[in-house]
């Protein structure tokens, strides 16, 4: 199945989306979210020190195995990325092909370096430091943000501030309805003005738990669909999916059977 098809095959409905944080999934993909900063981070620091001690040094012998066994490492690293990205965030990532590991040396060392997967890995692990990072700003933010709030009832009383919602403006919000009667337009417009909501009593407290309980449901199915984009990223650079050449091998054997 080409990585079009399962965009397009996937398309859950909106009750099932409502309800992902009744499942395991969205936890298990806010997990692999978390992960994700400190391994971009190592793979990032391993790969470049790689690549710039292979660089530097390059003009002598042991510049060029060095530079190699950077591209054996990142495909080493891919092939743990690909075992977490499907027990952990459930999108299947297929192994690609490993034809650099058999044949002569100087065969093996060609297949490694003409291998698509071999750069689309490194260009994967590469982007994982970014990836990372913005997951978990996103993830400690809107966790603690939601965390914070429905734990109103057990602070609310003891904070050293205000607890509550207090806008720089008032927030005025508005709803209108008009029905046409012959050539008239009958309408009513109901608005209301929130300037701020102290929390100085239980009831408060409980309604702006309520309030966080919503921000984390939220934030749950916002995690779930992330994480699967995350892993339909995983499976496009991290499986040989866009190599010509594996493509091709797949093909002929589908061609020859008709």
């Amino acid at each position: 199945m080409s990585i079009a098809h399962s965009l397009y095959e996937a398309r859950p409905p909106l009750r099932s989306i409502l309800l992902v944080p009744l499942r395991p999934r969205p936890y298990l993909r806010a997990l692999y979210l978390f992960l994700a900063f400190p391994l971009g981070i190592t793979y990032f620091v391993v790969l470049v020190a790689g690549v710039t001690v292979g660089a530097v040094t390059s003009i002598l012998v042991v510049g060029v195995p060095l530079l190699l066994a950077v591209l054996l490492l990142a495909r080493g690293f891919g092939w743990v990325e690909r075992r977490l990205v499907t027990a952990l965030l459930g999108v299947d990532v297929p192994d690609p092909d490993y034809g650099f590991l058999t044949g002569s040396a100087r065969e093996r060392v060609v297949g490694l370096v003409a291998d698509w997967t071999t750069w689309s890995e490194l260009g994967y692990l590469f982007s994982m430091f970014a990836l990372g990072t913005g997951a978990f700003v996103f993830l400690f933010t809107a966790f603690a943000m939601s965390v914070t709030v429905v734990a109103t009832p057990l602070y609310y009383d003891r904070a050293p501030g205000r607890v509550g919602f207090f806008p720089g403006d008032p927030v005025r919000l508005t709803q209108s309805l008009s029905v046409p009667w012959g050539d008239l337009f009958v309408g009513a417009e109901f608005g209301f003005t929130v300037s701020e909501w102290a929390v100085d009593s239980l009831p408060d407290a409980l309604a702006m738990s309520l309030i966080g309980v919503a921000l984390l449901w939220v934030t749950l199915i916002l995690v779930d669909g992330a994480g699967w984009l995350w892993g339909q990223y995983a499976r496009l650079l991290l499986s040989d999916d866009l190599q010509p050449v594996a493509r091709l091998r797949r093909r002929l054997p589908a061609e020859r059977n008709r």
